[in-house]
């Protein structure tokens, strides 16, 4: 395979995005996936390897940093802007769609966890993806969800008021601490992926979470008429598997595998399997 390390620009800050290709010259015009991090992570987390089987399979892969987090530029790092975020994963169709060694009429996009939500957004939005892979994907949280998170909520925005520095807050963390995962196994595969990834780091601004209250990838899933692949766990908490099967319920193109395990124990007990199942469905769906 091939690595390019490439940027693109989103409301005016260079994207960090490495472009993997299968090798040979007659794999030119190929189809392609782009994807980015799960909440919080950057492109160096799990998404290499997916890139790497891709490329053997003969798939071209566009892996990005969100603005303010790894290699990309932002002005406030750390900070989860969720409509910029799905405005990158639409800078980046762009990207691959001009590139000549590109098939723009076979492009497919995949995710996990808020990725996998972003991934929803985009296929509903633009008629140029023709299938989307989503992994335990975001839909909504509930409203009294990470209630033991209101008081550092408070105290940030109060801090903002008076014009002092915001607070951050570890992304992933053990039970019983405050973070704004604290279950599933998310502090342990976060440090786990962080090994090969030395751009992450275990924190967002409590500014980036009133926001994400009010975020909801349902009406677009209902929208789609692609080829759908859903991944889920069964004991997710995080990401609940009921929340995506009523988000599909009205999709008639959407096929699931399901693992008994937690959200990040997909990664752990089942990381090959996923990867393998992802990859199948990608390569056969772009092409057909």
């Amino acid at each position: 395979m091939i690595e390019e390390q490439t940027t693109f620009t989103v409301d005016g800050f260079e994207v960090a995005a490495v472009l993997t290709l299968p090798e040979g010259e007659n794999a030119m015009p190929c189809p392609a996936v782009f994807t980015a991090p799960g909440f919080a992570g950057v492109k160096e987390m799990l998404i290499p390897n997916y890139s790497a089987d891709l490329a053997t399979g003969g798939v071209a892969s566009l892996a990005f940093d969100y603005p303010g987090f790894g290699a990309s530029g932002g002005d406030v790092r750390q900070h989860i802007d969720l409509p910029q975020q799905l405005r990158s994963f639409h800078a980046a169709l762009d990207v691959l769609a001009r590139d000549p060694r590109i098939d723009s009429d076979r492009i497919a996009v995949w995710g996990t966890s808020m990725s996998g939500g972003h991934a929803i957004a985009v296929a509903a939005d633009d008629p140029r993806v023709k299938a989307v892979a989503a992994i335990i994907p975001f839909i909504h949280l509930t409203p009294t969800g990470n209630l033991e998170l209101a008081p550092v909520i408070v105290r940030d925005a109060l801090r903002r008021l008076f014009r002092r520095p915001g607070l951050t807050i570890p992304a992933a963390g053990r039970p019983g601490e405050v973070a704004t995962m604290n279950s599933d196994g998310a502090y342990e595969w976060s440090q786990e992926m962080a090994r090969g990834a030395e751009n992450y780091r275990n924190e967002v601004t409590v500014a980036s979470l009133p926001a994400m209250l009010r975020w909801s990838t349902r009406k677009a899933a209902a929208r789609l008429t692609v080829p759908v692949l859903a991944i889920l766990a069964e004991s997710d908490t995080i990401t609940p598997p009921s929340r995506v099967r009523t988000a599909f319920a009205d999709v008639d193109t959407v096929e699931y595998v399901s693992y008994p395990e937690s959200h990040f124990e997909l990664f752990t007990d089942h990381a090959d399997a996923v990867r393998k199942s992802t990859v199948e469905w990608l390569v056969d769906k772009l092409g057909e």
